[in-house]
């Protein structure tokens, strides 16, 4: 459902822009085609924006100047080209704003917080999580549990505990590492110790989650996934 509205999104968008932009051309049609021939730089931006990363801020900020640069001359070369090669747009006199670089970055930037905001307000079918069921032995019996109700995992010297929301606790000896790979991703290891349940961390700091009322230690060697884990959910800090 979302690729066909990012599909109309984008449609919608070109003849919006077209008829914003055709006092710049002779008619219609070459509004059209300058309206498309704008697409190849946003959607530039809109993929090499994902790899940028402020960890380290200053790289962060160099790359950003780096990605509006490109984009800036993309947009260039891609309307000269239109206009050159394969249909003359007619440019007027007011079509100097296209070659603005201040309008065209609010132009990408417009765009992509639009796209943003209305594909966020569409669920995502295709990430809806399916409740798996997890087999395994516990005190020679066979126990059948929801993901869901893992609330962690505890590895206490050779044994394993599987802590639930039920307030029951199923001792195993499956190591964790390989619960880390039996569980979906919506488990996160913290701890050589501790592989948490996403969806019951009630809060976190840099060193420690909070599952309801229980903190879990975070070592250094998971502090940076945890951190940007769950960073993008809404979660106290």
């Amino acid at each position: 459902m979302r690729k066909y509205f990012s599909i109309v999104f984008w449609g919608l968008f070109v003849l919006v822009l077209s008829l914003v932009l055709q006092s710049t051309t002779k008619n219609y049609t070459s509004s059209l085609f300058l309206s498309l021939a704008l697409i190849p730089g946003i959607i530039l931006a809109k993929v090499f924006l994902k790899q940028i990363s402020f960890k380290d801020i200053w790289n962060g900020i160099l790359n950003s100047i780096y990605l509006a640069a490109i984009t800036l001359l993309t947009e260039y070369l891609v309307i000269l080209s239109v206009d050159e090669y394969l249909f003359s747009l007619g440019l007027k006199h007011d079509a100097n704003i296209i070659f603005n670089p201040f309008f065209l970055w609010f132009l990408i930037i417009s765009c992509l917080s639009l796209e943003k905001y209305i594909m966020h307000q569409i669920p995502d079918k295709s990430k809806e999580k399916i409740d798996l069921v997890i087999d395994f032995i516990s005190e020679r019996k066979k126990v059948s549990l929801r993901e869901s109700s893992i609330m962690y995992v505890e590895s206490r010297d050779n044994e394993v505990w599987i802590r639930c929301d039920a307030g029951v606790s199923y001792r195993t000896k499956m190591n964790i590492s390989h619960w880390e790979e039996v569980l979906d991703s919506g488990f996160l290891r913290i701890h050589r110790s501790f592989l948490v349940n996403i969806d019951h961390i009630t809060k976190y700091s840099p060193t420690k989650v909070w599952v309801g009322n229980i903190s879990l230690e975070v070592s250094r060697k998971y502090k940076e996934s945890v951190i940007d884990t769950l960073s993008v959910k809404n979660l106290s800090l």
